[in-house]
């Protein structure tokens, strides 16, 4: 239909040290925080959401300077907790960010999820610990939205484009269905 409007779903929003991230799989099993504010909306809902139909994914920072970097991903999808809500993620991609998640030598697709109590990476470490923040972890590298505000060891947010936090005002995970 000509000027639809297709909503999108925000499932990760991040204000510069408004909240921590490091929570239990429970926690990020069910979803946490403020939309308003910083929040995860939960595992569970965002599997039962991209499991439904076809879904794409943005990744949008904003920093403290004004600039925006944006970061498409043509198919996003989340398996339930029996595979560890396990990333499904394709291109295309686009965007002026740069692709830090599927073309690169530690892809996150595929990936399990990690977070401080339960271990899934495919590394010698439980990055989610070492990070202090749950997420899709391939050897901790190379995008890592859920790290620790201030930036002690917030390790690569989005390599190489965003490689410290201490000028990020805000992150985002938007979806749409596609």
């Amino acid at each position: 239909m000509a000027g639809s409007i297709t909503k999108l779903t925000s499932i990760q929003r991040r204000l510069s040290g408004t909240m921590k991230f490091d929570k239990t799989w429970t926690e990020f099993k069910n979803g946490f925080g403020d939309p308003q504010n910083a929040y995860w909306i939960g595992n569970d809902v965002i599997h039962h959401i991209t499991n439904r139909q076809p879904y794409s994914m943005c990744v949008i920072f904003k920093l403290n300077n004004g600039s925006i970097f944006h970061q498409k991903y043509a198919n996003f999808s989340v398996g339930d907790e029996s595979t560890n809500y396990q990333l499904h993620l394709a291109g295309p991609t686009s965007g002026n960010l740069g692709d830090s998640m599927i073309n690169t030598t530690y892809t996150l697709n595929g990936m399990s999820f990690s977070t401080v109590d339960r271990y899934n990476d495919q590394g010698s470490v439980n990055c989610a610990a070492l990070g202090d923040g749950g997420w899709w972890f391939n050897r901790c590298h190379v995008a890592f939205l859920n790290g620790p505000w201030p930036p002690e060891r917030w390790f690569y947010p989005w390599y190489p484009t965003i490689r410290s936090v201490s000028n990020i005002a805000e992150v985002r995970m938007m979806i749409k269905p596609t």
